[in-house]
């Protein structure tokens, strides 16, 4: 059974006691802070919806959705530019002044009547400074200054918009000098400013990277915008890959105040695409001027290094005539006496060929009975030493026999019997092993006198 006492009310007119009651309790504008997740900025009407958030880390604390119509949004982003140098964007923290309101239809808002951008500048400078230390904590803040510049860079490539300015600008001083210098670039063509910068330029790094080994420098340029939008520069992720870059990379985005950290951690900053460019022309020209003045300190050694040899080849020309002549006086010098000492010597060396054969003469006289006397003796001692060594052999082999005939004595059977022993014989066989008798054999036993049979019983 149904309840006719309840009383059911309509969604709108829920709505309007929500708006009423909000209305009544919040009736002053308030200061708020809050980060802009989405910006919602539609162009074509200019208002804005900007979607807030609170977070504690990675955790949504708190969510609302703002509104600013387009005069406001016009008026606020201009002003927020002109002293932050970037415009109203996703992903940065803003301090705005706003009234609270309600509607039954599209919920509740938040709508913003100012913003103060002196708080988003501190919060901008506050995460850039952390940015900063926390590169340095990792030891890569410097890292691509430590890099070597090659010494002519030839092959350069390039992130920039292929139509802006800037680009334009570094091309013609780059091909200007193309008869000149022999310079190759290629353009990796990216969105420079904004929040898309971040993304689009790392892409590009990550993309040169692995074809490192064909360039031998980078180059970021940008040209025009003044400092509006390069706060993107600032990203933690975009530093980090420009300071671990294998290749130096140097930028030149269009700004001479406030350093970005992409900036500081290149290997190089120049203020606008056309100093990067001349940058590039100067490093030709210093080793052009360095050929040339090794050329002209080359020429200016040759010649002194030539005239100092021509004057020592004049002194050694004088030396040698001089040297020769004295030389072949010398040697005439000494071929005179070489001829006077050969005919000396010569005179001496036959007086003295002439004794010495005289002399062998003499000996081949006398020398031959000598030697026959000396023959004759030494063949007498031979025959003495023959007869006595003949001798001394017949003795010792006349020892030897007589022994060999004592021992043979000894040995005689007559002799063994004679001394007690006997020969017992088996059918005229000597027996040495009883085992080889048997019972019945008959026994012969030999003693010194005399026979005896016996027969084995055992």
């Amino acid at each position: 059974m149904k309840d006719d006492t309840r009383k059911i009310y309509s969604l709108s007119d829920l709505g309007k006691s929500l708006r009423s009651v909000i209305e009544r309790a919040y009736t002053s504008t308030y200061w708020i802070k809050a980060e802009i997740a989405k910006l919602n900025y539609y162009p074509r009407s200019g208002h804005c919806y900007p979607e807030l958030v609170e977070k504690t880390g990675n955790v949504i604390q708190a969510q609302m959705r703002a509104t600013l119509w387009a005069t406001d949004y016009s008026r606020l982003n201009r002003q927020f530019t002109e002293v932050t140098g970037d415009k109203l964007r996703e992903g940065i923290t803003i301090l705005f002044r706003a009234s609270i309101t309600y509607h039954p239809v599209y919920g509740l808002s938040l709508q913003v009547h100012e913003i103060e951008p002196a708080f988003t500048l501190g919060e901008m400078a506050l995460e850039k400074s952390k940015t900063i230390e926390k590169l340095k904590k990792e030891g890569i803040f410097g890292r691509n200054k430590e890099l070597t510049f090659p010494l002519l860079p030839k092959r350069i490539a390039v992130i920039s918009v292929e139509t802006s300015k800037g680009y334009n600008d570094f091309l013609n001083i780059i091909t200007s000098k193309s008869n000149s210098y022999h310079i190759w670039h290629y353009l990796f063509p990216s969105v420079l400013q904004g929040d898309k910068a971040v993304e689009g330029i790392l892409s590009q790094l990550r993309i040169i990277k692995k074809t490192a080994s064909r360039f031998d420098m980078v180059a970021i340029i940008r040209g025009g915008g003044g400092d509006i939008g390069l706060s993107c520069y600032d990203d933690y992720k975009l530093a980090r890959e420009t300071a671990l870059f294998p290749l130096p990379v140097i930028t030149g985005i269009g700004h001479s105040t406030n350093e970005t950290i992409t900036e500081m951690v290149a290997w190089s900053n120049k203020i606008t695409p056309t100093d990067v460019a001349y940058f590039i022309i100067e490093k030709f020209r210093d080793y052009e001027q360095r050929i040339d003045d090794a050329a002209t300190a080359l020429q200016s050694r040759g010649m002194l290094f030539l005239q100092l040899e021509q004057k020592q080849l004049a002194g050694f020309s004088g030396n040698l005539v001089r040297g020769a002549t004295h030389l072949l006086n010398l040697q005439k010098s000494r071929l005179g006496d070489n001829i006077i000492n050969i005919t000396h010597t010569s005179k001496y060396l036959q007086s003295a060929e002439r004794e010495r054969i005289s002399a062998l003469a003499m000996q081949i006289t006398v020398r031959p009975a000598q030697s026959l006397f000396k023959q004759h003796c030494t063949l007498d001692k031979q025959l003495l030493r023959l007869l006595s060594a003949a001798k001394a052999r017949q003795v010792s082999a006349m020892n030897r026999l007589e022994t060999l005939e004592n021992k043979t004595q000894l040995l005689n059977p007559e002799n063994i019997l004679k001394r007690g022993y006997s020969f017992t014989r088996l059918d005229g066989r000597s027996i040495r092993n009883a085992e080889e008798l048997r019972d019945g054999d008959v026994l012969e036993t030999q003693f010194h006198k005399g026979k005896a049979r016996s027969i084995v019983r055992k």
